[in-house]
């Protein structure tokens, strides 16, 4: 009888947490859910049947201020996440993302004697900033699956297994939302401006961005009463956003709306104001002229200010080497420079078509060289988990 592999799935944060569930659909696939499968995660990996052992919301956390604060908890959830996983007799773990987090896992892993596969999925941006964790990874765990081309050089050279199995935001399509159904169910008239607002997925980012964006909101209205708001958010963070909300009047004009609609508010959407992340590369493949905002507590924002290399915060920016969707960090990140940013696009069809097929075109050329042997990107991991598995 051919004894099930067990593979237990790590995710500290919410797009890891999609990572996996989309990892998860794959390995079941691939194996014709010849596999077992164990995870600790979110509502994504929820979803897939894999209830978490290990709560994870504390870990969401930005900055090395709040890690400070967080580390005794920090710490707890490592001790937590360890045991399970070595009282499982997994044969390989994938911790993906989540720097800090994963890597203090996989020290006590290997501290503990953990036999199986320690597999990192998505590389630390070694090329942004602090180049040194390359050689930390490549002691810490066994392979890397890297989500950029670029990434591989750091990481071979100190002798880690890297595979490149592309960036997953550009596995989906998302120009299929239904906007005109959108604009019926809330009555908002083919010809009135809709703005897309996006607010982060950690509290902290809520926290900060929501006096500039309620700013730029009040803003807007007064130079167009009639723009409609729409902000789709994740149940994670609902309570947060509405907490926000209540504390600036101007956000109360938001319609907040469940994240299964962020496709229809794409589709809606003349222009987009959002927190630096993941997200904002969705919204250059749809094509949606944005303003990109953040803003990190002091000491934060000090010390990676000296670190960063690139010239930019975003991905589109900086694979094109051109501030392709404005940026504004810190005090620049404030209401007049967000509002006066996105307001031409929304008045302005020429504005906003020359801005949308630049977007356009620049993702297209990153999806095209996405990988590029056709299949998806979850999919090519999954195989790369179950063919490091197949040779041990």
């Amino acid at each position: 009888m051919t004894v099930k592999r067990h593979i237990y799935i790590v995710a500290a944060e919410k797009s890891g947490d999609e990572l996996g569930a989309a990892l998860v659909r794959e390995l079941r696939k691939q194996t014709d859910d010849a596999i077992t499968l164990s995870a600790i995660g979110g509502n994504a990996l929820k979803a897939e049947g894999l209830e978490s052992p290990v709560d994870i919301a504390p870990l969401s956390i930005l900055g090395f201020l709040e890690a400070v604060k967080s580390y005794p908890i920090i710490m707890q959830r490592v001790a937590q996440a360890t045991a399970v996983i070595m009282a499982s007799g997994a044969d390989a773990v994938v911790l993906i993302d989540s720097w800090g987090f994963m890597m203090r896992v996989a020290k006590h892993l290997k501290k503990q004697g953990f036999k199986g596969q320690i597999i990192k999925y998505v590389a630390p941006q070694v090329w942004a900033m602090r180049e040194g964790r390359s050689k930390v990874l490549a002691d810490g765990v066994d392979h890397l699956l890297t989500i950029h081309d670029f990434d591989a050089p750091y990481f071979i050279r100190h002798g880690l297994n890297t595979i490149y199995v592309g960036n997953p935001v550009f596995d989906q399509a998302y120009d299929t939302g239904d906007g005109a159904g959108l604009r019926a169910e809330y009555n908002i008239s083919p010809d009135t401006p809709v703005l897309i607002m996006l607010f982060g997925s950690r509290l902290s980012e809520i926290q900060r961005l929501a006096e500039p964006f309620a700013d730029a909101i009040a803003r807007l209205k007064k130079a167009l009463p009639e723009l409609v708001i729409v902000s789709p958010v994740s149940d994670t963070i609902s309570e947060d956003v509405l907490a926000a909300a209540a504390q600036e009047k101007s956000l109360h004009d938001v319609i907040l709306l469940g994240e299964n609609r962020k496709l229809d508010c794409f589709a809606v959407a003349g222009a987009a104001i959002a927190c630096s992340g993941t997200v904002t590369t969705q919204l250059a493949c749809a094509g949606i002229p944005t303003a990109v905002g953040y803003k990190l507590n002091t000491l934060t924002y000090l010390v990676a200010k000296r670190l960063f290399k690139p010239d930019y915060i975003s991905i589109v920016n900086i694979a094109n080497d051109e501030l392709l969707m404005p940026e504004f960090m810190q005090d620049d990140c404030n209401g007049e420079n967000l509002a006066d940013t996105v307001l031409p696009y929304l008045t302005n069809k020429e504005t906003r078509k020359t801005a949308s097929q630049a977007l356009i075109s620049a993702t297209k050329k990153m999806r095209d060289g996405n990988a590029g042997d056709g299949g998806q990107s979850s999919a090519r991991a999954a195989r790369a988990v179950l063919g490091i598995l197949g040779k041990t």
